[in-house]
């Protein structure tokens, strides 16, 4: 799913893994021109609406790094 925060917009999913049954919150941060400044992920979780919310947090405080 798309946000828009602080002029960036943060796509977030989560993925299952089948070998451990966690699901993995990756985030993807893109400037105002749509390049990718940054993606990474959060530590797997057993709830995987827990992941994608993790996902957004942690790409807001990457966000909020860059811009304080």
């Amino acid at each position: 799913m798309k946000t828009t925060y602080k002029e960036f917009s943060i796509l977030v999913s989560s993925e299952h893994d089948d070998n451990s049954g966690l699901w993995n919150g990756r985030y993807r941060i893109l400037d105002d021109e749509g390049i990718v400044a940054y993606e990474s992920f959060v530590e797997p979780q057993s709830e995987e609406e827990e992941a994608y919310e993790n996902g957004k947090e942690a790409a807001k405080e990457w966000i909020d790094e860059q811009t304080a």
